[in-house]
């Protein structure tokens, strides 16, 4: 757009109206804790300085109990565990950073084990001019001290000496530029930030100290594999509860191991990484923005409140049900409340250039619906179309469909089967010769309609009994699908799982050639060839499009855009038990899922992260030594989520007939 003065005067406004804000707001100074920036803090201001400020005020933040973070905490927990379980002479340096007294006398005692010739500390804590961090694993020999960063990211170390040895590169480094970057850069940025720390403490506290001070990463290894039989199985996780001040990795958590620890050692399917060079590059750009950061804390300055703009849609900081400060709402005021706002328009953020994205001019404009985006600015070919269609149903709140769809319906082979499957990726390999993050199915749905305008028929499997139930699942798989017929999903998930147990099925020598040429005839199984799986998410992207779902086309926005202003679909007899009006409102069918009193808790599964931390849980978490009819209550639990999402896809594609027949 050409109006910069605009922009300029807005954010001007903008700069003024923070500085008023400030004054307004909670004093930073009034908080209860010193003023520190943690590894997490310093995250946290990369993607959004303003973030900085709630999160210290305390401010409620959506994401701290989401599922899929939990999936993904449980796998570090137990790869920390081994870690720990490896160096068993380590001592453990108990913290809270409630007081500057409780933090001074951390800080002191990881100084005086630090004058020890040769110790191992399991998160010490490393403090200097108002930057902390703990260190997973710090291991002082004599006059050098290895810094562990204990990640639960898949690594794979072939790969990487094959960079190392051919093109000078790392798995660490863009290969483009030879710079640190990447989906590791943020992880090395907090090795980096825990060196420097630890630096500038050892001058100040221990100078006679002349430490060269090592980093690594501790990371499952992709190219291994263990010699251990279930291993996950010797590991389970408890939820404690405990201070929130602490800032250890295991907060609230305890892990018990019940295996050979020797055998562990000894198996080693962790690889330990030197990133001395990458950590070097990055130090002092690491501790100069942190320090930025501190600043902004200490003299209360209105720097620390970023401009609003596009990165805001995925902002956490919204109100709860017990705390009703909402740091979007601040930030946002009354834009946040616009009808057909423009965070809600397809692929938003890609309109105009990287550099000066669109969006983010109108914003600073107060333009923040999606009917003050130019038409003439959506010329993109691969997202245009869409926004287009968006923009102009959303005006007429009226749904679309492509003129190509009535065709695509009646071409359909019956009969159709919709299937979904749930599965589960854990750090932990979960059988003797298997690597980590293989992919484990254990669970599948599935409806089928036999012929036009026949109610669906409905088969499922699961299995919460075997650690590696792959072959067995696929095997089942086949016998309900057979060669017949049609195959619908909802997006590619379904074609990776079976794509992944073909491979496995040789990697693992698993006989049964019937199974291998199914597999190898229904899923795409490499960059050539064709699947067989008619993917729904992709037909609705190109084809179809409700005012409710605004920019999205995940099955869980589809499904209640259809439900909640279709009501013939309520009448439809294999559609009722869904039905719910709620004080007029007509619920979205995951809301009306049962829920069930297991043990001293109210619980329910409707979404697909919940359906695998609860197989984790009843495999190797808290769950597994539940009395049976309590296991029995997760099963169904599991069934009656998975059996959604297939009659989800029954719902919307009837509905697709009926608008194609009218069309």
């Amino acid at each position: 757009m050409k109006n910069r003065l605009v922009v300029q005067s807005a954010a001007n406004l903008f700069f003024w109206r923070v500085r008023a804000r400030f004054v307004k707001r909670s004093s930073l100074g009034s908080m209860s804790h010193p003023i520190y920036l943690t590894k997490s803090d310093l995250k946290t201001a990369r993607s959004c300085s303003t973030k900085l400020y709630y999160k210290k005020l305390g401010y409620p933040s959506g994401d701290r109990v989401d599922s899929y973070s939990r999936i993904l905490a449980d796998g570090n927990f137990i790869i920390s565990k081994i870690a720990h379980l490896l160096y068993p002479e380590g001592i453990y340096i108990s913290a809270n950073f409630s007081s500057e007294e409780s933090l001074a006398s951390a800080v002191q005692e990881t100084l005086k084990y630090l004058q020890q010739e040769n110790v191992v500390l399991f998160e010490p804590v490393l403090y200097s001019e108002h930057k902390l961090a703990r260190a997973d694993i710090l291991i002082k020999t004599g006059d050098r001290i290895e810094i562990v960063e204990i990640r639960s990211k898949g690594f794979d170390s072939q790969a990487h000496e094959e960079l190392v040895k051919y093109r000078n590169l790392s798995l660490f480094r863009n290969k483009r530029t030879g710079k640190v970057g990447g989906e590791w850069r943020s992880i090395i940025e907090d090795v980096a930030y825990q060196t420097g720390i630890l630096q500038a403490m050892l001058a100040e506290h221990l100078p006679n100290l002349q430490a060269e001070i090592s980093p690594y990463l501790l990371v499952p290894d992709r190219a291994k594999s263990t010699t251990i039989e279930n291993l996950a199985d010797y590991f389970q996780i408890q939820r404690l509860s405990s201070h929130r001040n602490s800032l250890s990795k295991f907060n609230g958590i305890k892990i018990n191991f019940t295996g050979d620890v020797e055998a562990l050692k000894e198996d080693q399917f962790l690889t330990k990484v030197d990133i001395s060079t990458e950590v070097l590059e990055l130090i002092e750009p690491t501790l100069t923005t942190a320090q930025q950061y501190i600043h902004y804390l200490i003299n209360q300055s209105p720097e620390i409140f970023a401009p609003i703009g596009k990165g805001c849609k995925g902002c956490e900081y919204r109100a709860s049900d017990r705390d009703s400060r909402d740091g979007y709402r601040e930030c946002w005021g009354d834009l946040a409340d616009v009808e057909n706002h423009v965070f809600d328009l397809y692929q938003m953020g890609r309109i105009g250039s990287n550099e000066a994205p669109l969006v983010n001019e109108l914003i600073q404009q107060k333009k923040v619906s999606m009917f003050d985006v130019p038409l003439e600015e959506l010329n993109d070919y691969t997202y245009s179309y869409r926004q287009l269609v968006q923009i102009e149903y959303t005006q007429k709140n009226k749904e679309w469909i492509s003129e190509h769809l009535p065709k695509i319906v009646t071409q359909i082979e019956y009969p159709i089967h919709f299937i979904d499957f749930e599965t589960s990726r854990m750090a932990i390999p979960y059988r003797a010769g298997m690597r980590t993050f293989e992919q484990v199915a254990f669970q599948w749905s599935c409806h089928t309609i036999l012929e036009p305008d026949a109610p669906p028929i409905q088969q499922e499997w699961l299995d919460l009994e075997n650690t590696f139930p792959n072959f067995q699942f696929a095997e089942s798989l086949m016998e309900c699908l057979g060669d017949r017929g049609t195959i619908l999903t909802w997006a590619t998930h379904e074609n990776s799982v079976l794509r992944d147990i073909y491979y496995q099925m040789q990697a693992y020598d698993y006989q049964n050639p019937q199974l291998q040429l199914w597999l190898a005839n229904t899923a795409k199984l490499g960059t050539k060839g064709k699947s067989h799986l008619i993917d729904m998410n992709a037909l609705t992207l190109k084809h179809y499009f409700h005012p409710l779902m605004k920019g999205r086309t995940s099955l869980k926005c589809v499904l209640p855009a259809v439900w909640k202003t279709n009501s013939y679909l309520h009448e439809i007899p294999y559609f009722k038990e869904y039905y719910c009006d709620r004080d007029g409102e007509i619920l979205n069918p995951y809301d009306v899922l049962t829920q069930m009193q297991i043990g001293d808790r109210t619980q329910v599964i409707n979404e697909g992260a919940g359906a695998m931390l609860a197989y984790q849980d009843l495999m190797y978490g808290e769950f597994k030594s539940q009395h049976p009819l309590e296991r029995s209550q997760w099963k169904e639990l599991l069934y009656q989520y998975c059996r959604l999402d297939t009659m989800a896809m029954v719902i919307i594609w009837t509905h697709w007939q009926n608008l194609c027949r009218q069309a």
